[in-house]
């Protein structure tokens, strides 16, 4: 072998050596397989969970060079190492605020006349003349001057006095002066970035929980959601990993000078339906597959090339979903120096990288802020929260006179305002039920409290019951915007000012648009983050948002402002923001007491006198909104409440409702170990809690335990729901909503049984027209299929009610289940997915021929939904959508469409294997055993709900074996049957009891009961006319207005 040869090979050899870091060369590289399994993979692991190769963690595992930190709002290294600082101006907007809100006066608050003087040097010991009564009183309004804390007894001077000692050990600033800055904020450590990559990563499960069904201890009660929300943020790190990529490029944004920082977009298939999903914040790890080279002079004038690796560290900006044939796209900051940029450039290739997502803590941070807040009240003061925290009797409040009983409708000050296009919905008329929660409100602001902030009022019931309209009413009727009755007939003047929270900006944004029918345009702020994409703001909404001067970026306004506007709406999380620029009922308060007090000292350079200076009881924010709280964790509503809530003894104290329906989705949590604590909403506790209120009441609010026991005795029925009855006319806690203006009849019969107590009532008027319609749609969707042959065979028993239920009578109900028997598949090897990346080819090719036939026939694309519970199966409908070119169809999963209507829903199951299903069960995800998805999937459609999948799989459910019956009795099902029913020509429904409703969590029932839903009853025109007056009569005793309503 000549010399050439073997320099030659040495020299490939060389070029294809594994770095230190597992790095490897240009040939490997090139040769390597997609992934190369390392040991046996369990089957679970495999089906459910995507697998990495080791070789992908030893990338992120390997030591690094350099750390390259590219944040959005700065960028680069400083020299030295160090990151360069970013520019945050809410920072400084907020320290405005809390500085100049109040007029910053010397406090005299310790020395006023008639209040126990006060000798202290500073971090020595402070010494009060006071006895215990009148220690209590200064604790209660003086509460951040003094910490008074009981001492041992100096000298005894008169019976019932005696000197305190306080020891002061720490100086502590004046009475009021720590509401002049911003209020401190919990701040986490740096992340464990390799916390996820360790093989024994998993949330912690050794976190003190107390039963908070129990618990009074307000102690008790933050410790345990401070070990849940740890554990919760430890098993969203090892989730994230799961969307971790290998090889994957950056494309860099061209955004031209006027932009304030470069960006750059990963190209991520279906990452847009992630769960966890990705949200601006997240910080994005990325390691170059090769590693960069650095040329530098070495002996004898030759250059020399070293090696070494480096890890960038940016942020998430925005996720876009993909559209026609573009995958979904990640935006990340991407702000480098040139220096970097020509250390990444390699001409021989597009330089590809190993990339990672590590979530933000900035939900955590905001959290473990407001249970600071609470840990930090005194013993006195944490007493005033326990009626909001842990309620055991129902408040005391004045009936309303009977000339403000009735609720009038609105008259909006805004100034587009139209009656055509009122947006608000304040000129339409309530029912009894919403104007009953509009008189509960208006009893509490009429008689408001001012020693102890009252229990939350609660207004719930099921989609479509009209929860969003109630809510703008009672808001409007705070600002005095609704008629009073009498000769007048005008608007009461207010002064109230109302804060507006809910869990997501997609339910702000619709409060918001409905206020501004309402009110001026200065009279409504939508509050958002500074961090928060400009971009992801509807632009109807910018207008009641304020930016700081000169960029894009979302601020506070100024205090001239503040005094002007009537309603703040934010997220609940983002209301962190007001706690921070101390813009709270209790430091307002405190402050405003600090400015009269200097002023009424009469040495004051202002030259102000006594009567200059009101006293104002009315706190800075009198109500406190919540809509869709079912859906916000506990410490989530902490963070608005800490803004509202005074513990201050004396003046009116603020009034608090929730908005919502505990039997839809709760709170999207992931680690088992916190389902009872974070995945229970603060609402649906509240609704569970045993409570004895004026005149007696139920066990709970979501009404007892055995329901069944209770159904069969009417008289129970009225107060099964509301759990406080009415006092002298007025519903003091709780108002449940049951008239449904959504959707056909139909479509409330089964959820009416499974969740609520069969009591809903349709109240929509149908169109002839419109009905029409969509039963010819219907039929065109039944051609595509054949109805199930099998028959029902009578029961000899001579129960009346086989007559008509113990037969299949065809219905002309928009209705329609396809039976289909598909495969199960995961797509986790093959993508970046999760543990819910399931999918089924055969329901995702009839759920597209579903639609393809609805759009064929004149259905507008815009006015069909595809629903599915698994985010695999979500991305494969859209992709054939696409594909056939229909991209204006909207494609979800159940989570997405929450308190989303769509006039036509096509839900695809997806689960075809039973042994799954328990794994399902257990990971909570999919629609099967999930009560509150099913709620949720069977209550979004209006004019057409169409559900395909496999029957044999939901006969194990006992809510989805019941709605299948539905369908079967009533003509609704076509295509696979039962595998049970293939040998027999009928089916018996001998020995069965008839029920109208059901109890999810007794399985053992489902076989030997029927559910007939009141609804159905009524909907059966088929039914000999005699059998239907026999239904009005037992329908008479029971729910007078359905056979009122049916007699008329």
């Amino acid at each position: 072998m000549s010399s050439d040869t073997r320099n030659r090979r040495r020299r490939e050899r060389k070029k294809n050596r594994v770095s230190p870091g597992g790095y490897m060369g240009r040939a490997n590289r090139q040769h390597e397989p997609a992934w190369r399994p390392t040991q046996p993979l369990p089957n679970r692991l495999v089906l459910a969970d995507r697998f990495r190769p080791q070789k992908e963690i030893d990338i992120h595992l390997a030591p690094v060079q350099a750390r390259w930190i590219v944040h959005h709002a700065g960028g680069g290294l400083l020299p030295g190492g160090k990151p360069a600082p970013t520019v945050d101006g809410m920072s400084s907007v907020i320290a405005t605020l809390a500085e100049n809100f109040i007029p910053r006066v010397p406090c005299l608050c310790g020395v006023r006349e008639g209040r126990p003087k006060a000798t202290a040097g500073v971090g020595g010991h402070v010494q009060f003349l006071v006895n215990e009564r009148d220690r209590v009183q200064v604790v209660a309004e003086e509460p951040a001057c003094w910490r008074l804390v009981t001492g041992r007894v100096a000298k005894k001077f008169t019976e019932g006095s005696s000197w305190v000692w306080v020891q002061n050990t720490t100086p502590e600033p004046l009475h009021g002066e720590i509401y002049y800055q911003p209020a401190t904020t919990h701040r986490l450590g740096p992340p464990d970035l390799l916390f996820a990559l360790r093989m024994n990563a998993s949330a912690s499960k050794d976190f003190p929980a107390a039963d908070l069904d129990e618990t009074m201890d307000i102690g008790e009660y933050s410790s345990t959601f401070r070990g849940a929300i740890r554990a919760e943020h430890e098993e969203r790190m090892r989730l994230y990993e799961q969307y971790s990529i290998y090889k994957r490029p950056l494309v860099q944004l061209d955004l031209g000078r006027m932009k304030e920082h470069d960006k750059a977009s990963i190209k991520i298939e279906g990452i847009a339906d992630a769960r966890p999903s990705l949200i601006p914040g997240d910080t994005v790890l990325l390691r170059p597959i090769q590693p960069l080279v650095h040329l530098a002079p070495g002996y004898g004038g030759k250059t020399v090339a070293h090696q070494y690796m480096v890890e960038i560290e940016s942020r998430v900006l925005n996720i876009v979903r993909g559209n026609k044939n573009r995958p979904d796209q990640v935006i990340i900051s991407w702000d480098l120096d040139l220096q970097q940029e020509d250390a990444l450039k390699d001409h021989a290739w597009v330089r590809e990288y190993a990339i990672r997502f590590i979530p933000q803590s900035t939900t955590v941070e905001r959290c473990l802020t407001a249970l600071d807040w609470l840990d930090s009240l005194s013993e006195f003061q944490q007493q005033a929260l326990k009626d909001i925290l842990f309620p055991i009797t129902g408040p005391t409040v004045k009936p309303l006179a009977a000339e403000l009983r009735q609720v009038m409708r609105g008259v909006p000050t805004a100034e587009d305002y139209s009656a055509q296009t009122d947006i608000s919905d304040i000129g339409k008329p309530l029912n009894e039920l919403q104007s009953s929660f509009v008189r509960m409100v208006r009893a509490r602001t009429q008689d408001p409290s001012f020693e102890m902030t009252r229990p939350p009022m609660i207004l719930t019931g099921p989609a479509g019951t009209g929860k969003t309209k109630t809510l703008i009413y009672a808001i409007a009727d705070v600002l005095g915007l609704l008629q009073q009755k009498g000769p007048q007939s005008k608007p009461q003047t207010s002064t109230n000012r109302v804060l507006i929270c809910c869990p997501s900006h997609a339910a702000c944004d619709v409060l918001t648009r409905r206020l501004s029918g309402l009110l001026k345009r200065t009279e409504i702020f939508r509050m958002y983050d500074h961090s928060r994409p400009i971009s992801t703001v509807p632009g109807d909404i910018i207008q009641f948002t304020c930016q700081l001067p000169g960029s894009d970026r979302f601020t506070l306004p100024p205090p001239a402002v503040w005094t002007h506007l009537k309603a703040v709406v934010c997220t609940c999380l983002d209301s962190h923001s007001l706690f921070r620029a101390q813009l709270t009922n209790n430091a307002i308060r405190s402050k405003q007491q600090c400015f009269r007090t200097f002023v009424l000292s009469g040495s004051n350079p202002l030259g102000l006198r006594f009567g200059q200076v009101e006293k104002d009881d009315n706190p800075f924010f009198t109500h406190l909104f919540i809509d869709e709280a079912a859906q916000a964790t506990e410490p989530e509503i902490l963070c608005p409440i800490s803004c509202v809530v005074d513990p201050h003894l004396g003046g009116r104290k603020v009034e608090i409702a929730l908005v919502g329906d505990p039997r839809q989705l709760s709170p999207k949590v992931y680690a088992n170990s916190v389902q009872d604590t974070l995945g229970r909403s603060f609402m649906e506790r509240l609704l569970r809690r045993p409570v004895t209120c004026v005149g007696g009441g139920e066990e709970s609010l979501l009404g007892p335990t055995e329901h069944n026991s209770l159904l069969d005795n009417a008289s129970s029925l009225s107060d099964l729901i509301r759990y406080y009855h009415s006092v002298d006319g007025q519903e003091q806690l709780t108002v449940f909503l049951t008239e449904n203006y959504r959707g056909h009849p139909s479509m409330l019969m089964m959820p009416s049984c499974f969740f609520y107590y069969d009591r809903l009532r349709s109240a929509k008027s149908m169109d002839p027209e419109s009905l029409a319609f969509w039963c010819e749609k219907l039929r065109q969707v039944e051609e595509l299929s054949k109805p199930i042959s099998v028959a029902i065979e009578p029961s000899s028993g001579g129960v009346d009610e086989m007559d008509t239920f113990g037969k299949i009578y065809k219905q002309k109900w928009p209705i329609h289940f396809c039976g289909v028997r598909g495969a199960d598949s995961s797509i986790a090897i093959d993508s970046f997915s999760g543990t819910d990346s399931w999918v089924n080819l055969i329901e995702a090719h009839v759920t597209v021929g579903i639609i393809t036939k609805l759009i064929q026939s004149g259905v507008e694309q815009k006015r069909i939904g595809a629903m599915s519970p698994f985010r695999g199966q979500v991305v494969t409908i859209r992709k054939l959508l696409r594909e056939k070119f229909y991209h204006d169809v909207n494609v979800g999963t159940v989570e997405n469409y929450q308190a989303v209507e769509q006039d036509v829903i096509v839900l695809s199951l997806t689960r075809s294997e039973k042994e799954f299903v328990s794994y399902d069960i257990e990971k909570r995800m999919g629609i099967i055993g999930q009560p509150k998805q099913a709620n949720v999937a069977m209550t979004r459609a209006e004019n057409l709900f169409v559900v395909v999948g496999n029957p044999d799989v939901m006969w194990q459910d006992n809510c989805w074996k019941h709605w299948l019956r539905f369908c079967l009795r009533n003509g609704l099902w076509y295509g696979e049957a039962l595998k049970q029913w293939d040998e027999v020509d009928s089916i018996s429904y001998k020995g069965l009891k008839f029920v109208s409703t059901i109890d999810l969590a007794d399985e053992g029932k489902g076989s030997n009961e029927l559910v007939v839903s009141t609804l159905e009853k009524i909907q059966r025109v088929q039914s000999p006319k005699s059998t239907l007056s026999m239904y009005m009569n037992e329908l008479g005793a029971s729910l007078p207005n359905y056979a009122q309503a049916l007699r008329g």
